[in-house]
């Protein structure tokens, strides 16, 4: 007789649901444990996940040069919101940047007196007039605890990937916007 709560196992092999609530009752201290967590029985543990379909993950690929270069061979670089990606694309490559230092949400525009503390904005970016480099100051990163920002400094790569010109052509073409504005924003007419 089942107890109340228990799963089932035919519901189980019918739908895709995690493999935690089967293992949940198995203690590190139980017999079972031992069983579970060896090397050996690899082969035991993906056959339970392939019979209860145990959803497969996905294998990422990291983004290497010649991805990046292929993304923006796929940008027509016609409107505004392709010349923002260029430049956001190459910023983070060339800065080895977190999804978090260069992106926001809608919510954290709230904090406007306080968002140039916490966000890239136009301000932050120093282009020089040689085209060799640019200064970035970010405001806060996971890497910098007591927040007191970190410049980086991106050098120019002079090819479709050069975060430099990509940056430059951003930003003569986002003149509608103040300094103090997050830095990446997609829609013109919607800011």
């Amino acid at each position: 007789m089942a107890r109340a709560g228990a799963i089932n196992a035919a519901q189980l092999r019918n739908s895709k649901v995690s493999i935690l609530p089967i293992l949940r009752p198995v203690q590190p201290s139980s017999p079972r444990w031992e069983l579970l967590s060896s090397q050996s029985n690899l082969a035991h543990r993906m056959g339970i996940k392939r019979d209860y379909k145990e959803p497969e993950r996905r294998t990422r690929t990291p983004l290497t040069r010649p991805f990046l270069l292929r993304i923006l061979n796929c940008l027509p670089l016609t409107d505004y919101d392709d010349v923002v990606l260029k430049a956001a694309f190459t910023l983070a490559f060339a800065g080895f940047l977190r999804v978090g230092e260069f992106t926001y949400k809608q919510g954290d525009k709230e904090l406007e007196p306080t968002f140039r503390n916490w966000f890239l904005t136009k301000g932050c970016i120093k282009t020089r007039a040689s085209g060799r480099y640019m200064e970035v100051t970010l405001p806060a990163s996971k890497t910098d605890p007591f927040r007191k920002g970190i410049n980086l400094t991106i050098a120019a790569t002079y090819d479709n990937a050069c975060p430099v010109s990509a940056m430059k052509q951003y930003l003569a073409r986002d003149t509608h916007r103040a300094l103090h504005e997050p830095l990446f924003c997609i829609g013109r007419y919607e800011q």
